[in-house]
């Protein structure tokens, strides 16, 4: 047997279920979009010219609208530690600074992956690197070892 349904019958079921779904995507929409949104860039392993130092360079983009820390980054080969160039010395870094809407560079001169005692690297070889924030997920990349005279990834060769 089918009742007539009266005009408003489902109005306030509908307009509670509507404001609880608002409430939902509103909340998780504005977390989800200032959080920091994190990506590592043209990672590689320098084939060392020490058997005993490696050092691995990296960019870290966070297109989020929080800022993050790099705690830490563990190698699948040897024993990581991140460091910076300061005039002639190198310095070990606790953390580094991953700004919201930037990037976190890590490059030749400057700010760098240490790998003690990293065993045989050779060009064409592959390392994993994971990479620990403060409040973001790890993330972890497989990234190359080239050699010591080749182009960085993500730079031109020059020819």
């Amino acid at each position: 047997m089918n009742l007539p349904l009266k005009v408003g019958a489902l109005a306030a079921p509908v307009a509670v279920l509507a404001a609880g779904a608002g409430l939902l995507l509103w909340s998780g929409g504005s977390a989800g979009a200032s959080a920091a949104q994190l990506k590592i860039n043209d990672a590689y392993v320098r084939e060392p010219a020490n058997p005993d130092e490696a050092a691995a360079y990296f960019t870290i983009a966070n297109d989020g609208g929080t800022a993050d820390t790099l705690t830490k980054v563990a190698s699948s080969t040897g024993r990581a530690s991140l460091h910076e160039t300061v005039g002639p010395k190198m310095v070990a870094l606790a953390s580094a600074p991953v700004p919201a809407h930037g990037t976190l560079d890590f490059s030749p001169g400057g700010s760098h992956l240490m790998i003690d005692d990293p065993g045989p690297l050779t060009p064409g070889t592959k390392v994993r690197l994971t990479f620990t924030f403060a409040a973001s997920a790890p993330i972890t990349v497989t990234v190359p070892v080239i050699g010591i005279a080749d182009p960085a990834p993500g730079e031109s060769s020059g020819q």
